[in-house]
């Protein structure tokens, strides 16, 4: 018989090599199946305690089998969802942005993710969102929010690593509710493993019914890249920053208007360690994945791939909560976009797929 794989393992094989992602999706399920033996501590999951009488482990294997870095599942969930190579199986491709101005003067690029959740609470289709919440300075956390109070404040892309995943396994209003309906929105590796959950029927994957996904080129350790290289290095007061961007480079957009660009490459040694492993880039296990990658200013590139998502983004489109690039150049414009999101994989797959080779001592 195979010997299931516990939180030793993961420990052993992921966590003290550096690669944990900080998806906080171990302590999730931990949290949501009331075992409660896993906390999240210095951006690391361990045991509450660690003394081993006191250790609650159950040694389910279930926070193995669902980790993202771990090899189970991996190639159920590219069989489930058709993750075909190299940007991954969607149904739709749309260039558009929000209608909404007060959406739009906080949004990254158009506004999509943010009109897709106020939608979807507008239309009491979900109890809440997992959503990362802005605390100045560039810095935010993972935030459920329940309704459309706090949802400007999530607006906008902050590129510093949170355990957005463990959000889902802390809210007990929504989580005691006899069938509760959460919207999630993250990165690659976050939703990866959301659809893990889900293939176990694992909570609270499985309370899940909207995946938004956010094109993630790499993220960064925030205390290195907005402490010690913005702030300290380069001078940057942290508060005059309006929003953040990466098109190519690695753009900072202050308040005044002032444009500050710099080159990907030399921002490598603050990226986390785990993201210089990673092969993805598009989101492909999302129902509606987002970025701002080779479309025009004020928009972003959407890729509709599986029937939850149609539904909403045809309905979001009927409904004139969002609008599509029109005229004549459409046509061109997403065959430009197209063209970026293949070169932006591309460029990551053989990135990481060599880092692993040197990983592996291959």
């Amino acid at each position: 018989m195979k010997k299931i794989k516990t939180f030793e393992d993961l420990n052993s094989e992921i966590i003290e090599k550096d690669m944990c992602n900080n998806c906080g999706a171990c302590v999730a399920v931990c949290h949501a199946m009331d075992i409660n033996a896993l906390i999240i501590e210095n951006s690391r999951p361990q045991y509450v305690s660690v003394t081993e009488e006191h250790k609650e482990c159950l040694e389910c294997g279930i926070c193995y089998l669902i980790c993202g870095q771990a090899p189970d599942l991996n190639h159920d969930i590219e069989t489930l969802y058709a993750a075909t190579y190299p940007i991954g199986t969607y149904k739709y491709l749309s260039i558009a942005k929000t209608t909404s101005p007060e959406i739009q003067e906080k949004a990254q690029d158009g506004g999509i993710v943010t009109s897709i959740l106020k939608y979807l609470f507008d239309k009491h289709l979900i109890d809440g969102a997992v959503v990362n919440k802005d605390l100045g300075n560039c810095e935010s956390i993972p935030y459920l929010i329940s309704s459309t109070d706090d949802l400007l404040d999530t607006a906008g892309t902050r590129f510093s690593n949170v355990p957005s995943v463990q959000e889902l396994g802390k809210y007990r209003p929504i989580l005691n509710k006899k069938n509760p309906r959460l919207a999630f929105v993250g990165t690659p590796c976050q939703v990866k493993t959301i659809r893990k959950m889900q293939l176990l029927s694992a909570k609270p994957g499985i309370y899940v019914k909207y995946l938004i996904g956010l094109f993630c080129m790499e993220n960064y350790d925030y205390t290195k890249l907005y402490k010690q290289k913005l702030e300290n290095d380069m001078q940057i007061d942290l508060s005059t920053i309006k929003k953040v961007t990466i098109k190519g480079k690695f753009i900072i957009i202050l308040k005044d208007g002032q444009k500050i660009e710099i080159p990907l490459h030399d921002l490598d040694d603050y990226v986390r360690n785990n993201c210089h492993y990673c092969t993805y880039y598009t989101n492909r296990y999302a129902d509606i994945s987002v970025g701002g990658a080779g479309v025009p200013e004020g928009y972003s590139v959407v890729l509709v791939r599986t029937k939850v998502g149609a539904d909403l983004f045809t309905k979001l489109l009927f409904e004139k909560q969002i609008g599509e690039l029109s005229g004549k150049e459409v046509h061109m414009a997403k065959k430009v976009a197209l063209e970026k999101l293949i070169k932006l994989k591309e460029f990551k797959f053989h990135k990481g797929s060599e880092k692993i080779k040197e990983l592996l001592n291959l």
